[in-house]
């Protein structure tokens, strides 16, 4: 088989792929683990009564490279399907450029959805406890595939059950480890923020101090240019 042609083979492959995925239209009403639905209140009233997790997708749907990619590689696969049937609740948080792929009524919901967890870019995986507490986020990944996803996810997922499975002495270094995890992100916050403002009041000490600079280099290089244009004049009349 040419190079041309298993490139032709791969990308009818991924287009099969992404057409399977397609075709499946979140729901707009109520909730099934396992099927993707825009309804959010559903989605959270399922989660509770079986006492799975939401795996949310903010997607861009009809124009994120990453999350198209994705959607091909891992969310049409059988692999993944099987496994989210009967563990996941699965929402569909959509930002499309052709705004009839998502209801109005859910427009409002998407938009507090997306600033309650900080999106800011997409494709973002944001998965949730029964409970409501956040467990953790997932990206996307050019080499993903279901089965990795999965496993990523689950890893992901054991904090859910984090107390039943550790001893009272390990859960209390992981508590600790957690608190400390956290204590440094916040310091590493502040650090940047303060590092922001400092390089701003140097930028801006530059500016003010490099503008005579350049206007004195600029005046020095026109006169420069006329006098080169002299010379030049001179050799032509020789």
């Amino acid at each position: 088989m040419t190079g041309l042609v298993r490139m032709a083979a791969a990308a009818a492959a991924a287009c099969v792929a992404f057409a399977a995925f397609a075709a499946e239209k979140p729901m707009t009403e109520g909730a099934a683990l396992g099927k993707w639905t825009m309804d959010e209140p559903a989605a959270r009233a399922l989660a509770k009564e079986t006492g799975k997790p939401i795996f949310m997708n903010f997607t861009g749907s009809d124009w994120c490279g990453w999350c198209k990619l994705m959607d091909g590689k891992v969310f049409s696969q059988q692999a993944w399907q099987d496994y989210a049937k009967g563990n996941l609740v699965l929402l569909w948080v959509d930002f499309p450029r052709d705004k009839s792929l998502v209801p109005e009524k859910f427009v409002k919901q998407n938009a507090a959805l997306s600033e309650r967890y900080g999106i800011s870019g997409y494709p973002t995986y944001v998965v949730v406890g029964p409970d409501g507490k956040e467990l953790g986020r997932l990206g996307a990944d050019r080499e993903a595939t279901p089965e990795g996803f999965v496993k990523e996810l689950k890893g992901v997922l054991v904090l859910k059950d984090i107390e039943s499975l550790l001893s009272a002495e390990d859960l209390a270094a992981y508590r600790a480890a957690e608190k400390a995890q956290k204590d440094a992100g916040e310091g590493l916050e502040k650090l940047q923020a303060r590092f922001m403002e400092e390089a701003k009041a140097m930028q801006e000490k530059f500016q003010k101090e490099a503008e005579p600079i350049g206007k004195a280099y600029q005046a020095a290089e026109e006169r420069l240019e006329a006098l080169k244009a002299k010379a030049v004049e001179a050799a032509a009349k020789k």
